[in-house]
């Protein structure tokens, strides 16, 4: 079945199961990096906010060889299980005052999304924007959230300024920073895919290195667009403080940093280039954050690029 068949097919038979009395728009919208998805949104007809499903992942599964009516199955599961937040059955949307708490920021590459952040109220930091959004919802199937846009800051009369001086209070309560040193994650992996096979003794050995120099983990304790947590206040200072180091970062993706004490010998360049390859072969377009490496300073608290990468995130990941 072609893409095009397969999309009138899935929004055709999720029609049939929830009835002519909800409205289905099927359209390409923009995301992350340059990327497109076809997002179908649900309207219900007792509500005026609509979720939106992105298909492009259910094509890929079917692919592989999941069958159409599985699919269409895990969709309605999932529209069931993130019923629309109460809070948004009222005219709040319509009154920055009743979402001023829920304003929350994420980070994204900026030479990257030239056209989306046209439409999007942003602020410069380094190569990178911060980008603001709702967040409308969290449980144990996810979190819903929405992107503000300019007819949002309209709508609600307000300024960027608005804007971040709520994130930047809301963002580090809501999703709070966590640092994980990179041998503490991989002995949870291990523990968690190998069970009863796990033999700490054995992963210990394996990860020992005299010569490696100690690389660590910032997200937050969500895991998503954790890449964020260089944002907030202090925490930069406060690990550099405790390692008694100046600090690398690596952007890994949107969702965690990279980090490590800056060594004499350290070459920017070179692991800028790791970051450029790790992003084109390993990291989706979508969740590529920066190609440069970060530089933060103990001595004045500064935060600088301090590699010549490619301008450009986003490249499609190899096959």
């Amino acid at each position: 079945m072609v893409y095009e068949t397969f999309l009138e097919t899935v929004t055709s038979q999720l029609q049939e199961a929830l009835g002519d009395s909800y409205q289905f728009m099927l359209r390409p919208l923009p995301k992350n990096n340059g990327v497109t998805l076809d997002g179908l949104t649900i309207q219900s007809p007792d509500c005026s906010v609509a979720p939106t499903i992105y298909l492009n992942p259910y094509y890929e599964q079917y692919q592989r060889g999941t069958d159409i009516h599985e699919i269409v199955h895990d969709i309605l599961r999932l529209y069931r299980a993130t019923p629309t937040p109460s809070f948004l059955q009222t005219d709040a949307l319509d009154h920055f005052s009743k979402l001023r708490s829920r304003i929350m920021f994420r980070l994204i590459h900026t030479a990257s999304n030239q056209v989306l952040l046209k439409d999007l109220p942003h602020l410069p930091y380094l190569d990178l924007s911060i980008v603001f959004f709702i967040s409308l919802e969290r449980n144990e199937a996810g979190q819903m959230t929405a992107l503000i846009h300019q007819e949002h800051m309209k709508r609600w009369n307000i300024t960027v300024n608005d804007l971040w001086e709520a994130a930047s209070r809301n963002t580090p309560l809501e999703y709070p920073a966590e640092i994980q040193s990179m041998s503490d994650l991989l002995r949870e992996i291990a523990r968690k895919n190998m069970g009863e096979h796990y033999d700490p003794e054995l992963i210990n050995k394996l990860l020992e290195s005299e010569d490696a120099a100690p690389l660590y983990v910032l997200s937050n304790s969500n895991g998503l667009y954790g890449a964020s947590c260089l944002v907030y206040q202090n925490v930069l200072k406060d690990f550099a403080d405790h390692l008694q180091a100046d600090l690398i970062l690596l952007p890994s993706s949107v969702h965690e940093v990279l980090l490590t004490p800056n060594l004499p010998d350290t070459s920017y360049e070179a692991l800028s280039s790791m970051v450029t390859s790790i992003n084109r072969q390993e990291v989706s377009p979508e969740e590529q954050l920066s190609n440069q490496v970060y530089l933060f300073s103990r001595k004045d608290g500064s935060l600088k690029i301090v590699s010549n990468a490619p301008e450009l995130v986003g490249t499609a990941v190899l096959s």
